[in-house]
């Protein structure tokens, strides 16, 4: 069993280790994709509590639900049953989310994007919901419904509208459906949809009538974990809003909750906030602010508040009002989250005219503290030019260190000097000494580079070196495959500096005097003839407390305070024309500092 590594209720702690010494059958893997080994077993223990809840309102649930309820071959403990069903009555805790938070890992919970929204957030949502409309929706829908935090408040908040609760988790929707009310007035406004959000969407949301909410927090899955059927499946539904392949499940979802709204409806969602800042967002970002009728909100958690516990997401709401007769206004602002109670933080920004350009990214609009323009000033992107490093595909075997060099005799013909991560230099200068301390402790300091090579340079040493490639595996892997010769990494030149494009708390800056070229860990920044400074007074700037500053005012901020800045944005950055000399500079981060 997982070790539990956080004090939880009783009651949890009492469904949990009776649900591991049960000893299920295990459900099937594709019941609840994500799920492994023991935890397969315990979910379906998990259909007997339900049973144990529900009966005999059971038989009237959807088959997948009522088949894991119905097939659980254990019997639940009556004291267990009795104390899960007084934790629901009493409310003070969702012990149904946690016991499924501590049942499924984190890691496999990420496949179907199943992370459970706390209480104060489903409050403050619905309270802002109840703002949109004149009249109450006569229908709400929970795209991604979990064990229902969402689907009960809303049940509870509009007592005419009718709920639809979609998930395709089957366990979730069924702890919702065992957990829900057993009031037969309720019961008939509560609709069970185990199915996927966006195929339903497509079938049955136009046979619902107006006004119709959509609220409630779609599945983090990202990207990575998305099947390729399944991207082509969503891209269908998403359709123009989304033109990237690196757009993660909640994207989809709001892209398609778009194209659906009528004029009357609304929708209210809890989303990562990264869409609010990546290119794959940047459809989305265009439909709303162009989507002048309708009032937009969009509302940032601060990146150091843990809005899910133990996962590294920052958090947003976003909120689309109905579209009204005249222009609506377009809000931005932070939220806190003190003593269970969600707070607007500061002033709220508004922006009344949204028939100027969309900003780039929706973050940049929170910036309250306008900068002073700096007179006379360089906008970096026209006289530097910015690339990231290089993408070999495989950086264990195209680094080298001294070793691997003097194991396999590779000549100095095939290598080119390189730094493969920021922690490999200390200081903010990378020079020759530098790099041959990184020979000494055995770090790699070599890229192989073949591109300049003859064809008798692909004999002898290097040609054993590339055998052992192979039976690595290195030539069949994504990037690799898709070279005309697996073996030729994309040329580049060595930069005059190195920025480090992630940084917590600031992003470092390197100059490259050793001509090392960087691994994509990297931005490279190669200074034009036309540039105002050389690369030393350029460095140091960009180090120092107003240069970090305007740095952190360019990137996306993530939990836990980390900075990230695309090379996009870091053309934009405007620097003085000239720039102190070095030793006027007095607030640049020490050498010691930097690390």
């Amino acid at each position: 069993m997982r070790r539990i590594t956080r004090r939880l209720p009783q009651p949890v702690l009492d469904l949990i280790q009776w649900a591991d010494a049960a000893n299920a059958v295990p459900l099937s893997a594709d019941r609840v994709p994500g799920a492994e080994g023991d935890e397969l077993r315990r979910l379906a223990a998990l259909g007997a509590l339900a049973r144990e809840l529900a009966t005999p309102v059971i038989k009237e649930w959807p088959e997948p639900l009522a088949s894991w309820a119905w097939d659980a071959d254990v019997t639940v403990d009556a004291s267990v049953a009795a104390a899960v069903r007084e934790a629901l009555r009493s409310n003070d805790v969702d012990v149904l989310a946690l016991t499924y938070e501590h049942v499924v890992s984190g890691v496999n919970r990420r496949r179907l994007g199943t992370f459970f929204t706390p209480a104060p957030i489903v409050r403050y949502m619905i309270q802002q919901c109840k703002y949109l409309f004149h009249e109450s929706p006569k229908h709400v829908v929970d795209p991604g419904a979990g064990v229902g935090a969402f689907t009960l408040a809303a049940l509870a908040a509009w007592p005419a509208a009718t709920v639809t609760a979609v998930d395709v988790n089957i366990v979730t929707l069924g702890l919702l459906a065992a957990r829900a009310p057993v009031d037969a007035a309720v019961q008939r406004r509560l609709v069970l949809a185990p199915t996927d959000y966006l195929v339903w969407l497509q079938e049955q949301w136009c046979t619902l009538q107006g006004p119709r909410l959509i609220l409630g927090n779609p599945p983090y899955t990202r990207h990575q974990c998305m099947t390729g059927k399944e991207k082509v499946a969503a891209k269908e539904v998403a359709g123009d809003l989304i033109t990237s392949g690196l757009a993660g499940l909640s994207a989809y979802f709001l892209a398609a909750t778009l194209k659906a709204l009528k004029p009357s409806d609304a929708a209210c969602f809890l989303l990562p906030s990264s869409w609010c800042e990546t290119r794959y967002g940047r459809e989305l970002r265009e439909w709303l602010w162009k989507a002048t009728k309708r009032r937009i909100e969009v509302q940032f958690f601060p990146s150091e508040i843990a809005v899910f516990p133990g996962t590294q997401v920052a958090a947003m709401i976003l909120i689309i009002g109905p579209e009204q007769g005249e222009d609506q206004i377009f809000l931005s602002y932070s939220l806190g989250l003190q003593n269970d109670e969600v707070k607007p933080l500061g002033r709220q920004i508004i922006q009344s005219d949204r028939y100027k350009a969309c900003p780039s990214t929706f973050t940049e609009l929170l910036r309250t503290r306008k900068r002073m323009p700096i007179r006379a000033s360089v906008r970096l992107g026209d006289v530097v030019r910015i690339r990231r490093g290089v993408a070999t595909g495989g950086s264990s075997f195209f680094f080298i260190n001294d070793i691997t060099r003097e194991e396999f005799g590779l000549p100095s013909n095939v290598l080119r000097s390189a730094l493969v991560k920021p922690a490999h230099c200390t200081g903010i200068r990378f020079d020759v000494r530098e790099h041959v301390r990184l020979g000494s402790i055995g770090l790699p300091r070599w890229l192989l580079d073949l591109n300049n090579s003859d064809a008798a340079i692909l004999e002898g040493a290097t040609a054993k070196y590339l055998v052992r490639g192979r039976e690595l595996g290195v030539d069949k892997r994504h990037l690799t495959s898709h070279r005309p010769e697996w073996y030729l990494v994309e040329p580049v030149k060595p930069p005059d500096l190195f920025l480090v494009p992630v940084g917590k708390p600031f992003h470092r800056v390197i100059i490259n005097d050793a001509r090392a070229v960087g691994s994509n860990n990297f931005h490279g920044l190669y200074l034009s003839k036309d540039a105002p400074w050389p690369k030393e007074r350029l460095a140091y700037w960009l180090m120092s407390g107003e240069g970090l500053r305007r740095l952190a005012d360019l990137g996306r901020h993530y939990h836990g305070g980390s900075l990230k800045i695309e090379p996009g944005a870091l053309r934009t950055l405007e620097i003085p024309e000239k720039l102190a000399t070095l030793h006027d500079i007095e607030d640049w981060p020490h050498e010691t500092s930097a690390t």
